[in-house]
């Protein structure tokens, strides 16, 4: 959970506290929840919450110190075992991650990645003085068109800062045509596959950047390619980065998979 992370779309992992609640049909086969039984972290899944060790927490200042040395911008995934608006962690604890964050802001060299399924809590549990930090990106994560006609307009409607949408484990197609190009006010979200025509009016920022996956391990559900190609092609007519983490090649598992003869690893353009 440490420097190196193994997740493609980031440079370096961290876990302030490792424990969370399954909230969709997203979270079935939590892989945080497999590493945390194999490796006997907390004892029960979504009862029990760990917090990391002091040095582990140490660990971003010296990836922020680094960074700058190497004159680099480089990304960390915060809370991959984890979601830092689960109602069930302490107060105390997001206040000394947000703390660190805002450290490391002052050093400079790092960008990082929040990623949640409870957008619906940023406004109550995101503190004030974070509002205004510029080496941030929020997240949602989203697994089918529910979950993104729920989650995305809940984190664009409250975060105007740098943001992304993790389509992963993707289990149904989802258009994500209006998200991408600004969602309107939550009452107004009713999308229609085929509604290709209706008048569309930006009301808020729209998505930067999509990150797609199949889900992994042994009890994996079913991923058609389509999915990724039809997101894909959304995201190329919106000129928003496209990046295809994994997905089921020839019945295995594939890491940064070629689709349609290319491995898609785009990024956001601007750092900060």
């Amino acid at each position: 959970m440490g420097q190196n992370s193994h997740i493609a779309w980031t440079d370096h992992t961290f876990n302030p506290w490792i424990g969370c609640q399954k909230v969709s049909s997203g979270c079935q086969n939590c892989y945080a929840e497999k590493l945390a039984k194999f490796h006997k972290w907390v004892d029960v899944w979504g009862a029990d919450y760990k917090r990391t060790s002091e040095a582990n927490w140490k660990q971003p200042i010296k990836w922020a110190r680094q960074a700058v040395n190497d004159r680099v911008i480089r990304r960390v995934f915060c809370a991959s075992l984890a979601d830092i608006f689960d109602p069930n962690v302490p107060d105390e604890w997001r206040t000394d991650l947000y703390n660190l964050i805002l450290h490391t802001e002052e050093i400079g060299g790092l960008e990082w990645l929040i990623l949640t399924k409870r957008p619906e809590n940023l406004p109550s549990m995101f503190e004030s003085q974070m509002w205004g930090s510029t080496n941030i990106r929020l997240g949602v994560t989203v697994e089918n068109q529910e979950m993104a006609n729920k989650r995305i307009p809940e984190l664009l409607n409250s975060w105007s800062g740098k943001n992304f949408v993790s389509y992963e484990p993707a289990l149904e197609e989802v258009n994500f045509r209006y998200y991408l190009n600004g969602c309107p006010e939550l009452r107004d979200v009713l999308l229609n596959f085929d509604d290709q025509d209706s008048e569309w009016v930006q009301t808020t920022p729209p998505i930067q950047w999509v990150i797609c996956g199949s889900e992994s391990g042994t009890n994996a559900r079913p991923f058609d390619i389509d999915w990724a190609r039809s997101v894909r092609d959304q995201c190329q007519s919106a000129n928003v980065p496209f990046f295809l983490k994994q997905m089921p090649i020839d019945g295995k598992l594939t890491i940064l998979p070629e689709l349609d003869g290319k491995a898609w690893k785009q990024f956001p353009k601007e750092r900060p």
